[in-house]
This record gives C-alpha cells, structure tokens and sequence, in this order.
C-alpha cells in the first residue's frame, strides 16, 4: 500500500508481504540514511548481497548461538545482583512502586553486550544514553533523507569502541582475549578480514540495537504481565511458559515497528508493482498483528500456536543478535518470577512511549511488588 503524503514510498504491512519482502534479500536491501556510504561505514543491516553475506559470516561469529550461550553463567549472576536491588527498593517505594526498567530492562542488554565484546562491565552504564541520543540523530537524519555514518551520530560510542580496539591491537596477539573483540580481529572469511574502521561500525551497531531492542521488549514484556496476573501466575507455575511469554511479547509489541527497504530492481510485493530504487517500509509491528495470522492479534496469550513472527525479521538476513536477545529476556523474566509472587503497575500510570517512531517500549514502567 501507498503511504500518503509520502512520494513513491510504500508499505508493506501484511504478514506474508512483509516476511516475503525481508526474505527476498536480492530484491531488497539496504536501509534508510545509509546510500552511498564508504562501504567500512555501512552497518551489517544496510549491507546488500553478496557482501552481506561475507561480514554476516564473521558477525555470527561473534553472536551465533553457541557464542552467546557462553555468557549465560554471567547474565544469571548479574540478574540476580540488579533484583536484589529492585525488591531491596520496592520494600519502600510505596504506591509509586519501583521502576523496572531502570532496575533490569535498561541495565542488562548493555552489559549482556559489554562482556559479550570483552569491554567493562561499569563501561556499559553509558552504552543506553550514547545509543538514545545515536538513534535519535539517525531517525532525524534518515527522515530528512540524509545518509549519516554511525560515527557522525554517535561521536561518544566511536572514540570509546575505537580506544579498544587500539588497546587491543597495542599488546601481542598470543595475549588476546577470547571474547567477541579478538573474533572481529582475527576471523577471516573467503578473504574477507575486516579493517579497525569496519569493526567500530558493526560494534557499534551492535551495541546500539542490542541495547534499545532488549530492552523495550524486557518493557514490554513486564507491561503485559503487570495487567495480567492470571498470565503471570501461569508463568509462575509453569517455567515452561516463559519462552511462551517471551515469543509472545516479541510479536505483540515488535520493538522495531518497521524496517526500511529499498526495492534493488524492478518487482512486486503483496501484488503492487515495484520499481528499482523505490522505498518500502516493512511493517514489522502491523504484520506481527495481521488476523490471518494471529487469532486475538492484539492480545498477549500464551496459549498460542501460531507461526513464527516477525520481531527478528525473517530469512537469510535475520537477525543475528536474537539467540542473545531471548536468552536475556528468559533469564530475566525466569529469575523474577521465582521470586516474586505478584506484582501490579502503579497507580495512575500512563503508558510512556518512545521518542522515536521505528522503536516501541516503555521508556519506564513502575511496578508495586505484592509479594
């Protein structure tokens, strides 16, 4: 469909439209505020085929599966440190209760990304602010169709990452780490090996969208359940629910609403005809919440059998961060439930969206612990 006032753009917003338009990574590609850029500047999201696949390799690499299942040990100590303070504080918050997000929502996906890089965990502190005021400057710079580097928007994040690479590179290779940073150095593929300046980029995008997408969906997920005890309490009783819960956050409240594509050559999606170089949203959010789909579409359940959403996009250029990205939203929601017997959001408390219009979570969500 045509997006009004918007010249030559249009949206795909049925499920099979936009899982068809993502998976059709020959057909579209690279993404909004990144033409024409060096190609060490371009974020592994914007690369096009067949380079994508190349950088794609050594990014999985660094946060395939097995890699980030390394880090579960350190995501479970530190969950159970940054609850402890949360109940340490809700045993006094009163009816204002305590804020959640602050608490474990914005907290872990920055450190989950520190240790996963090799980087101090005190370090990560900065990761959330540098990459709201980083997403900002890109969604202003892309809406006014302007082409901007990830390290124009983001000066504080490229001197940091570029100080550890440096470091890095400073003492004998025999003494490095084995941690994501040594990966991106080292891993060669097809002849591909990847330049400091190519590195920063795909850590900084990494860090950038791994922070903010976790930790809306953590929001998100705590949302629906503080309004739904009967859902809560079935996650409770049922551990095995909380993947259930987890998938099921991820598709009513997709943390990045939409994508954006540009059409490679001359084609169709959802029966309208394209042309190269034409722009197209993917509506992740809308085709997350299609009735053909999802029964209840709008609905948070946990007695759904359905097919796989859209949260991580779909096909060969899928998401390479959502195996790190479920295993913190299990361990945190796991760990929570274990100790808290319910909990409810606080009165008189308004929904606080985003300031961006692509990403969507709470930007806080207080919450009175029962028991």
């Amino acid at each position: 469909m045509p997006l009004p006032g918007v010249d030559g753009v249009v949206a795909a917003v049925r499920y099979d439209a936009v899982s068809t338009g993502l998976s059709s990574v020959e057909a579209f590609g690279g993404s909004a505020g990144q033409d024409g850029l060096p190609e060490e500047d371009v974020f592994i999201a914007a690369i096009n085929e067949p380079r994508h696949g190349k950088i794609r390799r050594i990014i999985n690499s660094v946060v395939a599966f097995h890699k980030s299942q390394q880090i579960e040990p350190y995501l479970q100590q530190l969950t159970e440190r940054l609850l402890d303070g949360l109940l340490a504080e809700a045993k006094t918050a009163g009816p204002e209760g305590v804020d959640v997000v602050e608490h474990l929502a914005k907290p872990i996906p920055p450190a989950a990304m520190a240790r996963l890089m090799g980087f101090p965990e005190v370090d990560s502190l900065q990761f959330s602010e540098w990459a709201k005021d980083g997403g900002r400057r890109f969604q202003d710079a892309a809406a006014q169709g302007v082409s901007i580097t990830l390290a124009e928007v983001n000066p504080e994040l490229r001197d940091y990452v570029d100080a550890r690479i440096e470091d890095r590179l400073a003492i004998p290779q025999a003494d490095w780490p084995q941690d994501a940073l040594t990966r991106f150095l080292i891993t060669d593929v097809d002849g591909e090996r990847l330049e400091p300046r190519a590195i920063r980029t795909q850590i900084m995008f990494m860090i950038g969208a791994g922070t903010e997408t976790t930790r809306n969906t953590m929001g998100s997920l705590f949302w629906r359940l503080a309004q739904d005890p009967d859902a809560y309490a079935a996650v409770r009783s049922n551990p095995s629910l909380v993947d259930v819960a987890v998938e099921e956050a991820l598709r009513v409240d997709s943390p990045a609403q939409f994508l954006v594509r540009t059409c490679q050559r001359p084609t169709e999606i959802d029966g309208s005809a394209l042309e190269a170089g034409q722009r197209v949203f993917m509506c992740i959010g809308s085709g997350n919440r299609d009735e053909k789909m999802f029964s209840d579409a709008d609905e948070f359940r946990l007695d759904r059998e359905t097919p796989e959403h859209l949260a991580f996009g779909s096909g060969p250029h899928i998401c390479p961060g959502s195996a790190l990205a479920r295993l913190e939203l299990r361990i945190a929601l796991r760990a929570f439930s274990e100790r808290v017997v319910s909990f409810h959001l606080a009165d008189g408390y308004d929904y606080a969206y985003l300031p961006t219009a692509m990403l969507h979570g709470p930007r806080h969500l207080p919450i009175v612990i029962d028991a």
